[in-house]
């Protein structure tokens, strides 16, 4: 009668209401039955979930797993930890649609954020191929990478700011000219119309952060709906969300607010301002909400700390001014004269075997060492990995992502980053992090609505059929975990550590995640918006 039978568990089905004994039956990809089901009944498959939760797979609704699904398609920090879907591009920054010259200045500017993309994998007959074929432009010639390999995960599509920008104007930072937004404009209905579900924006990065309010608005409504890193997190955070609700009204689109962490200590304990802020939004009409993860540090790469004048003209042109050495001098001096505490910033994602050493230790710690000043340490950071090297930021408070957590708006997303080496620790263990941590041990959600946080509601928010509740009919996308042990183990000094507690995970039916181990299945779908 069923091809899988998850028999005695507790299921919570994503929607927010409390849990209820039941068995779910499966065949196929799909949910067919959940109640009662008769012990005479059998299966293909049959699992015991008796003291443990049956919920709807996961959906990050927040990732960077552009590089990372094509380069290993099992996808594991994510399988393991639970999530079944992958919302990704996030921040503007990714690779499609795209052209020649746009795709060079992305593989060597951003490539750094998205992991290893080299060498080769060996299929089943013992033929090889690249382990990233970049011979895509169009976001249609992207998705089918995916299917035409398979994937563990399923995949859902934002178009990225930064791809098309690239593409029109390359590097320069100023604003649009009427025939270069039109070429943006003309990008993103073409990969609306190929299935992606909706833009996002990155205007805290080169070149993003110099386009005019014109073109942000014009590309938003074409796309129907934004996901925006904001112009800023910390000092600004206030007048930058009023910006990012400012477009979403003048757009008449629904907003994502991404990463919604309040850095630097003057926004110590002021999540309910903020909040406050959020809620009259929503009253007066804006469709505003936000993801966050479950940590007081943010992570991107290296370059995003210098100065404007010195991204002009993309990667190449950074790293010649960084051969040269006025030019060098002038950007160590900009840097010395922020207001930065480098103990705050660590170093991780870096690919030279002189710099593997002092990964995770602080900017001033390695500077030190290497008997230089932080900001010199910056450009041989650089200069040293050509662009490909991140840091972790510690600068949020613990009281704003307790706060943040709470309001009905919010999200789980992991924005994490499938670097080489160490990372956030955010990749392996965002999701069950906030089921361990904040709802077992500190309260701070009951588990059917954190449940719904990572389930039913990016689902809504996106418009995913089929996804994120466990309904009959729909995907039959399901976690197994147990409430009373599940938990993360990364951590910022070992950050590569799968999550305990969490048993089983199926995508589309297949189990990726087999009695705690890796099954290596890739039953993943490329979801399309209709």
């Amino acid at each position: 009668m069923f091809d899988l039978l998850i028999r005695n568990g507790t299921v919570l089905d994503g929607t927010g209401r409390e849990g209820f004994a039941a068995d779910v039956g499966i065949v196929g990809d799909t949910i067919t039955e959940i109640g009662a089901i008769p012990a005479e009944v059998r299966a293909a498959q049959t699992v015991d979930a008796t003291g443990m939760i049956v919920a709807p797979g996961f959906i990050d609704i927040h990732t960077h797993a552009d590089i990372a699904l094509l380069a290993r398609p099992e996808h594991l920090p994510k399988i393991m930890q639970g999530v079944t879907t992958e919302v990704f591009t996030n921040c503007g920054l990714g690779f499609a649609p795209i052209n020649d010259a746009g795709l060079e200045i992305q593989r060597k500017y951003i490539a750094g954020l998205f992991g290893d993309d080299s060498g080769e994998i060996t299929e089943a007959d013992g033929s090889t191929r690249p382990r990233v074929d970049w011979r895509w432009r169009t976001v249609a010639e992207f998705l089918a990478r995916f299917e035409t390999q398979g994937i563990g995960a399923n995949i859902a599509y934002l178009i990225p700011h930064g791809s098309v920008r690239v593409s029109a104007m390359g590097m320069e930072e100023r604003p649009s000219t009427a025939a270069e937004l039109e070429l943006m404009s003309s990008m993103v209905r073409q990969g609306m119309e190929e299935g992606a579900w909706g833009l996002s924006t990155g205007i805290w990065y080169a070149p993003m952060r110099s386009a005019a309010r014109e073109e942000l608005v014009t590309l938003c409504r074409l796309a129907g709906f934004f996901a925006t890193h904001q112009r800023d997190y910390g000092e600004s955070i206030f007048s930058a969300t009023d910006e990012s609700l400012a477009i979403a009204q003048e757009a008449g689109v629904p907003v994502q607010i991404a990463h919604l962490q309040m850095n630097g200590p003057n926004n110590a304990g002021r999540a309910p301002q903020m909040l406050e802020r959020l809620d009259r939004a929503r009253a007066g009409g804006i469709d505003v909400t936000c993801d966050t993860y479950p940590y007081t540090a943010g992570s991107t790469f290296i370059q995003s700390l210098l100065p404007a004048w010195a991204t002009a003209g993309g990667p190449d042109a950074i790293l010649r001014r960084l051969s040269e050495e006025q030019a060098r001098a002038q950007i160590v001096a900009e840097l010395a004269a922020l207001p930065i505490d480098w103990s705050r910033y660590a170093l991780v994602g870096v690919e030279c075997a002189a710099n593997l050493p002092f990964e995770g230790q602080s900017f001033d710690r390695i500077a030190l060492a290497r008997r230089m000043s932080a900001a010199e340490l910056v450009c041989a950071l650089l200069a040293e990995e050509e662009l490909r090297a991140c840091f972790v930021h510690h600068a949020a408070h613990e009281e704003n992502v307790r706060g943040i957590l709470r309001w009905p708006g919010q999200m789980v997303g992991s924005d994490g980053l499938h670097l080489p080496g160490k990372t956030h620790p955010r990749l392996y263990g965002t999701f069950p992090r906030v089921l361990g941590r904040y709802v077992r041990e500190e309260k701070i959600l009951t588990l059917a609505a954190a449940i719904h946080k990572m389930t039913g509601a990016p689902a809504a928010r996106l418009g995913l059929n089929r996804r994120g509740s466990l309904l009959t009919g729909n995907a039959a996308d399901i976690v197994l975990f147990d409430p009373k042990t599940i938990s993360d183990t990364a951590t910022f000094d070992d950050p590569l550590r799968f999550p305990t507690g969490l048993p089983w995970v199926f995508v589309n039916g297949a189990a990726v995640k087999s009695d705690s181990c890796p099954s290596y299945a890739l039953p993943g779908k490329v979801l399309r918006r209709n």
